[in-house]
């Protein structure tokens, strides 16, 4: 369409256009008859430059390379004329660029028609990245491309088939690897760096593990490589084993190297029961390790599958309440058909059945919103508790810092689910400090989330409340650092009672 253009305004300056016979795939630009010296010599060489230009977007300088350039070469002369002034000879020089621009779409023509097999593995070539990805390969291959090209241009068609059959093999080849650098390019240099950190020494199964996996990613690729699921999945597992195995050999040596004093295998140990013991803590369990890691873990183990059955357990019985729901709604309708109207409690009554729906759906999009770390949401009697364990203070202050804009972007959301709702903002601390200490600290904290909400975010003062507990209201242990970073929070209570 753009050449087409092209051509329409290369006629009205009299530029009058042919196409050549088996260029059928390439538009044709040139000149059959004389050119006016009318016709304005810049418009004709921005002519000549907007044809060059369509010519290259059809790939017209890789298909006809000498062509090609030969146009450029007199489009840059009659650029010089018409700046001279000589716009005849520009005019002349225009015509001439068409001429030669023409010769060029007609053997690009036939380049397709004739080389479609070495086109084609150029163009996946380039789909791989392969100038990126294997440019010593690329340009090898591209070299030999270019000579077959210029042998078709001048007519040694034999040479140019032998130039483009070699020119194919070296395509696919610069294809293949640029395909495997771009899916395994990775895990071959998370490999390496694992090899500069000992791993092969101190993580021996890892390493192994990484290798085979790699191994298998590119037998995949070998096998078919335009089809890369399966490769790319083992290539991600082997990146996945060589980063742990510079982990591994990592955290080795540094406990290797530690004097026996300082205790680095049992600290080693010690980082292992740690997050076990949060986890725990989320669980209101207690775990004990004086028998080593594998009763804790059981324990554990055998707590998650309980809770996961309980879970299932729950969903079939809200399943089933649904269904119980919608039965009894059916058998409502049905009655209300036969006595021809609804009773005032049939009203009230679906009125509180739909207040629940909402409330347990407002629920749900709540604790949808926040992440574990930063919010935890459950339901106490008619209310909603919105914990911010996110939140955090710098120690003994009570600002809000710019970090938590997004929390409590987020806390906004929350409470316009209830815009008629009251709201009570509880501060709470840990047992660190007097008790005075805490309770006004507390204190200072819940005004100061209030009074964001108020300022912020436009709530109405008059639905808010604030107040501080200190450290009266622990939801963990105060003996260990995670627990007394639970109990440092902000509670917010969503006062659902009465609202309808």
């Amino acid at each position: 369409m753009r050449v087409a253009r092209a051509l329409a305004a290369a006629s009205m300056l009299g530029l009058c256009c042919t196409v050549p016979a088996g260029a059928d795939s390439i538009p044709a630009l040139a000149a059959s008859a004389p050119v006016s010296t009318a016709a304005p010599a810049a418009a004709a060489v921005a002519g000549l430059a907007a044809a060059i230009e369509e010519a290259r977007a059809s790939e017209v300088d890789v298909l006809a390379p000498e062509g090609y350039l030969r146009a450029t070469r007199v489009h840059a002369q009659a650029l010089k004329e018409a700046q001279r002034g000589r716009d005849p000879q520009a005019v002349g020089l225009a015509r001439d660029g068409h001429e030669a621009l023409q010769r060029a779409i007609a053997a690009a023509g036939v380049a397709r028609q004739s080389f479609g097999a070495i086109v084609k593995a150029r163009e996946d070539a380039l789909a791989a990245q392969a100038p990126q990805r294997a440019p010593q390969d690329w340009l090898r291959a591209a070299e030999r491309f270019e000579r077959a090209m210029k042998e078709n241009e001048s007519g040694d068609i034999a040479n140019a088939q032998r130039r483009a059959a070699e020119a194919e093999v070296l395509l696919r080849d610069a294809e293949l690897i640029a395909i495997k650098t771009g899916i395994l390019g990775e895990a071959r240099a998370l490999i390496a760096q694992a090899d500069e950190q000992k791993a092969e020494r101190l993580a021996p199964s890892s390493m192994q593990s990484a290798r085979r996996h790699l191994a298998d990613a590119e037998q995949e690729i070998q096998r078919n490589r335009y089809d890369t699921g399966v490769s790319q999945r083992y290539a991600a597992q082997a990146s996945y084993e060589a980063r742990h195995a510079t982990y591994l050999a990592q955290l080795i040596d540094r406990v290797m190297r530690q004097p026996r004093q300082e205790g680095g295998v049992e600290a080693l140990i010690l980082s292992w029961e740690e997050p076990l013991q949060r986890i725990a803590m989320e669980m209101e369990l207690q775990l004990r390790f004086d028998e080593g890691l594998q009763p804790p873990l059981q324990e554990l183990s055998e707590q998650v599958q309980q809770r996961a059955q309980e879970r299932r357990r729950l969903r079939q019985e809200l399943l089933d309440r649904d269904e119980q729901l919608a039965a009894l709604n059916a058998q409502l309708r049905r009655l209300e058909a036969r006595l021809g109207g609804v009773s005032e409690e049939r009203i009230a009554l679906q009125r509180r059945v739909d207040a629940q729906e909402r409330l347990r759906l407002n629920v749900a999009t709540i604790e949808a919103s926040f992440t574990a770390e930063e919010a935890r949401v459950y339901r106490q009697g008619e209310d909603v508790i919105v914990s911010l364990l996110g939140l955090r203070f710098p120690p003994g202050r009570s600002a809000i810092e710019g970090s938590a804009v997004a929390l409590m972007a987020k806390l906004r959301e929350a409470l316009e689910l209830f815009p008629q709702a009251a709201v009570s903002v509880e501060g709470h601390t840990d047992s660190s400090g007097s008790d005075s200490t805490n309770l006004l600290l507390s204190q200072d904290r819940a005004d100061a989330v209030k009074q964001y909400l108020v300022t912020q975010f436009a709530f109405d003062p008059e639905t808010i409340s604030s107040i501080g507990y200190g450290e009266a209201r622990p939801v963990a242990t105060n003996e260990t650092a995670a627990g007394r970073a639970r109990n440092r929070r902000i509670d917010l209570v969503i006062h659902i009672d009465g609202v309808r």
